[in-house]
């Protein structure tokens, strides 16, 4: 019986590609923000750990700057597009 309760762990641990997409995007996003504001002040803040590897190597020097040199509105379509199954956004009546 603790056989499958391991299991049914390990299945609730596995998540979809555009979940461990979006963890991926966030942590290294905010690490470059983080980045920019040591940058900026280099008095206040402290140097903070950083992994090394090839696949954070991939997200800080590829991802990041792709990502940031494509312009708002087509961020936002894209945005849309994998946020909601078939790329349709809920549109709510407004009752005014």
């Amino acid at each position: 019986m603790p056989a499958n309760r391991i299991e049914v762990a390990k299945l609730a641990d596995n998540k979809s590609f555009s979940q461990w997409l979006r963890k991926n995007a966030e942590k290294y996003l905010l690490e470059a923000a983080a980045d920019d504001l040591i940058a900026r002040y280099p008095d206040l803040c402290a140097k903070p750990y950083r992994d090394e590897g090839p696949g954070p190597f991939f997200w800080r020097k590829v991802f990041v700057p792709l990502y940031t040199s494509i312009p708002w509105s087509i961020r936002k379509k894209i945005i849309l597009l994998t946020a909601y199954p078939g790329g349709k956004r809920p549109h709510w009546k407004s009752f005014t």
